[in-house]
Formats: structure tokens, C-alpha cells, sequence
């Protein structure tokens, strides 16, 4: 008898529907979909996860715990306080003054954030530039 996918004891979510789950506190985690993460950011020992919503999500381990599931996911570490969703950059540009690079989020987060120069190749890259 074959066994389906969805049927074996290894599935969580993260791995059989593409889910991450975020530890929000002791005892308390919560699934979310990829997509619909803007932006990640450490803040201190902890992480703030940006969606949509007007609330941002706080992870309660360091970025550097999260980095491996979400570059898997197609997230970019963009600078050394942020992963980005590149479905949800909106704009690339470089700074007015100096070499620095800085993108632009998709409404409704319309923010700002730093671009370094050592991952301005893997921007370029997810967007099919080398």
C-alpha cells in the first residue's frame, strides 16, 4: 500500500505546505506563509517579521537562526539587519551621495531599507541580472 505525502509522520508545517514557523514566546509558535513577509529585521536578540498588517510580528530568536529557512524560501539578506522578500521590492536605487544602494518596498509597507554592496549581486541576480 502507498503512502501519501501528507500522511507521513516527518511533515510540519514549514516543510509540507512551505509555512515558516515563527516562535513568538515560550510554548507559542505561529505559522505563516512567505509571501506574505515583507521584510525581516534584527532588533537586538530577537526579530521583527513585517507583513502587511499595520503590527509587525517579533520572532523571539536572533535573525542569524532565521537566515537558513527563509534564503531557502527565496529571501535575500540585503544587509547585515535584514532579509527581504525581492516579490515585494518595488524599487532599487542608489543613495544621492556615495556608492550605497537602497531599495523601496511595495505598498502598504513603503519603506526604505539598506542595500549592501557585498549582496547587491544576489539583488541583481533574483531580479535575472548578473
Amino acid at each position: 500500500m502507498r503512502r501519501s505525502r501528507n500522511s507521513t509522520s516527518s511533515a510540519t508545517a514549514g516543510e509540507g505546505d512551505g509555512r515558516l514557523l515563527l516562535h513568538l514566546g515560550p510554548g507559542l509558535r505561529q505559522a505563516i506563509d512567505p509571501d506574505d513577509i515583507y521584510f525581516v529585521e534584527a532588533t537586538g536578540d530577537d526579530t521583527t517579521v513585517r507583513t502587511r498588517a499595520a503590527r509587525a510580528l517579533r520572532d523571539v530568536r536572533p535573525i542569524g537562526t532565521l537566515e537558513g529557512p527563509f534564503l531557502r524560501r527565496g529571501f535575500l539578506r540585503t544587509h547585515r539587519n535584514y532579509l527581504v522578500n525581492p516579490r515585494h521590492v518595488r524599487q532599487v536605487r542608489k543613495r544621492s551621495q556615495g556608492e550605497d544602494w537602497e531599495l523601496t518596498l511595495d505598498p502598504p509597507v513603503n519603506l526604505v531599507l539598506p542595500v549592501s554592496r557585498s549582496a547587491l549581486a544576489a539583488l541583481w541576480k533574483a531580479f535575472g541580472e548578473e
